[in-house]
């Protein structure tokens, strides 16, 4: 076998092979969650703080992806991961303490591994290679610079420097930032 097919099949292999020990979301993280978020992140409890909640995986899922709170495959990247592990964070979670170490592990190995809910479910598609801050430009030709974080509906959503996501609509961006939308979601 060549060097190059070695890799190729290793690669293929690694890839579709179900993760030996992965992280599983509703033994391992869910319950980290529930005992340590949800007082402040749950519909459930009416407590939706910093406009979080974990306990809908609907609305928790549009958290994840690049430039959002969770990057998947990139903790060190991931807000998330940051405000739970860094004492020094301006927001640090849980408010009251520290999460324990076993905890922080599987939390940094669920978002390395692509931070989803069910491991049947497709990884997310990641653009690496996406720069932090990008030019974008409105209709009426105003420059804004931000981050791409997803598109949800006909909104694109963009990560300002200052880590807010905004919201807003495609349609009020120039036509060549409109292609980029595209280009970028893709």
């Amino acid at each position: 076998m060549s060097r190059i097919s070695l890799r190729l099949f290793l690669c293929l292999g690694v890839v579709g092979a179900p993760l030996a020990h992965a992280v599983d979301f509703e033994k391992q993280i869910r319950p980290i969650l529930t005992k340590n978020c949800y007082e402040c992140h749950s519909e459930t409890r009416k407590k939706e703080k910093a406009g979080y909640v974990f306990d809908n995986l609907d609305r928790f899922a549009k958290s994840i992806g690049v430039n959002l709170a969770i990057e998947p495959g990139n903790p060190g990247e991931s807000t998330f991961y940051d405000v739970l592990t860094n004492p020094d964070a301006k927001h640090h979670m849980p408010p009251k303490g520290s999460l324990g170490q076993s905890d922080l592990d599987n939390i940094r190995k669920w978002i390395s591994e692509g931070a989803r809910f069910d491991d049947k479910a497709p990884k997310l598609a990641m653009k690496k290679d996406l720069p932090p801050i990008m030019k974008w430009t409105n209709s009426d030709g105003r420059s804004i610079k931000a981050g791409f974080g997803g598109v949800e509906g006909d909104q694109v959503i963009f990560k300002m420097p200052t880590g807010q996501l905004v919201k807003y609509p495609i349609a009020k961006l120039s036509p060549e930032s409109q292609k980029l939308v595209k280009e970028c979601a893709e």
